[in-house]
């Protein structure tokens, strides 16, 4: 009787110890990036991060941070339509280049009227970034990082465009007030050209009418983009990328009919303005 009572409290021991040691091996690899079947993202669904403000004011355009692609090659031809919206001292957020501009015209920048400019990060130094045949793309979808990472403050959304894209501040502040920057939201409208989103996704911004990311989708995209690029290197457009990056974290587009991205074919030609209303 007594070593019957002996073994069976050996192996509830015994049980009880390989349940925790298989728990432990679970959470590990289902937190892993590298581990997961499903979504190399799955470990930041539960993502904390920073503390995000609790600041329940209304939202305001102290609280939009943009992030612009250009190059040095099409700035001088497309600055004027970021001055038509740009308010300094009043809105947040860079143009990025892929090199500091040595053209006379562009030199010296004109911070009166237009935003600070910022030389992308290098990404040659890695080489999962070679594979791509157009480089400028992963550039490109790397802006959210690096505009996320230079200026955080009390922001709310990060705005993705263009440098022809232009902006109708009010309207934009208005819609993106809505919604809560503290949850997963990705706010944009896929293309107005049907041929477009046949090549691309009918599920996708196009940076061309500009699209919005929450806070807290904004930091948990950056924890993991390098490893998320990686993933989808070979997808032709920044957006595009960045889109599939988004749906790998659960969150599909959130579609405002006020962005408009148009492709005007037979004028070679793009039309991009964004105003929500």
């Amino acid at each position: 009787m007594q070593l019957s009572i002996l073994l069976s409290g050996k192996l509830c021991k015994s049980l009880l110890i390989s349940g925790l040691i298989l728990y432990v091996i679970h959470i590990l690899l289902s937190n892993h990036p590298c581990c997961n079947s499903i979504t190399i993202f799955n470990n930041l669904m539960s993502f904390k991060g920073h503390d995000i403000t609790q600041d329940d004011t209304p939202t305001n355009i102290s609280h939009l941070v943009f992030g612009i692609t250009s190059s040095s090659r099409t700035w001088k031809n497309r600055m004027s339509y970021v001055e038509s919206w740009w308010k300094p001292n009043i809105t947040r957020g860079f143009v990025f280049l892929e090199n500091f501009p040595k053209d006379h015209q562009l030199l010296p920048w004109p911070y009166s009227s237009c935003p600070p400019f910022k030389v992308s990060e290098d990404t040659s130094r890695d080489k999962m970034y070679d594979k791509h045949p157009i480089q400028q793309t992963i550039r490109m979808a790397r802006v959210v990082e690096e505009t996320f990472k230079m200026e955080n403050k009390s922001a709310r959304w990060y705005i993705m465009a263009d440098d022809d894209t232009i902006f109708f501040l009010d309207n934009l502040v208005e819609v993106l007030s809505k919604y809560d920057h503290r949850k997963y939201f990705y706010v944009g409208i896929n293309s107005e050209t049907h041929a477009s989103n046949v090549e691309h996704s009918f599920n996708m911004a196009f940076g061309g009418g500009g699209y919005a990311f929450s806070y807290a989708l904004g930091e948990a995209m950056v924890e993991n983009l390098d490893i998320c690029i990686k993933k989808y290197q070979t997808y032709y457009g920044g957006d595009h990328i960045l889109q599939s990056c988004v749906a790998d974290l659960g969150v599909s587009l959130t579609q405002e009919k006020g962005f408009h991205q148009v492709i005007l074919v037979y004028q070679k030609l793009g039309w991009y303005i964004c105003d929500p209303n």
